[in-house]
């Protein structure tokens, strides 16, 4: 995918999660627990011969996790854009390009006058996780996301802005652990919406 697409493409599903990412409410987001679901391949509890998960399962849970917390986050930002810089926050979660592009989402939707309403909806799959890659350790997750689960309005009025994307499609996520930076964080750093894989 080109890159003018890709990122047409993000912001697309960015305003149609928040349309397309987060939440609203207070400026700390709401649980968790309330904004996305999620399944995985690897099993989260550990075999019945060892009481200890392995590195694979681990990191499944660890790059979950930070999915889950990119969406809050980006959900409270969308739901009030112009409460504050929401970049540092959403830093936490999130690496380059997507951090990058939700932060831009972010500060668009304060420009245009936008705001999203509901949490996104979003079921995660782990589909490779691979410890030994050069990037660094490294996490696939295939999301079907709900774009109905959230919408986007604009704030004077109280329009809603039509999605323009299917009803339910494919994200294509990785998320990666930088190991250079301090406390080895697990970072989403690409979060691509395939609005022409329905799921």
């Amino acid at each position: 995918m080109s890159g003018r697409r890709w990122t047409a493409g993000v912001l697309l599903a960015l305003l149609s999660v928040a349309g397309c990412t987060e939440g609203e409410a207070s400026p700390e987001g709401a649980s968790p627990s309330a904004t996305t679901s999620s399944a995985s391949r690897t099993p989260t509890t550990a075999p019945a011969t060892s009481n200890a998960p392995t590195p694979e399962e681990e990191a499944a849970e660890a790059a979950t996790a930070v999915v889950n917390e990119m969406l809050r986050v980006t959900d409270a930002a969308k739901r009030d854009p112009g409460a504050r810089d929401w970049e540092p926050e959403i830093r936490r979660f999130a690496g380059d390009p997507a951090a990058l592009l939700a932060v831009t989402a972010v500060r668009d939707y304060a420009t245009i006058g936008l705001r999203q309403e509901g949490d996104t909806a979003v079921d995660l799959e782990v589909t490779t996780v691979d410890l030994a890659s050069p990037e660094g350790p490294t996490v696939r997750i295939t999301g079907c996301y709900d774009s109905q689960s959230t919408r986007v309005v604009k704030v004077e009025t109280g329009e809603v802005v039509p999605p323009g994307t299917p009803p339910r499609y494919v994200w294509d996520i990785t998320v990666t652990r930088y190991e250079a930076e301090q406390g080895s964080p697990w970072l989403v750093n690409q979060l691509d919406p395939l609005t022409d894989r329905p799921c």
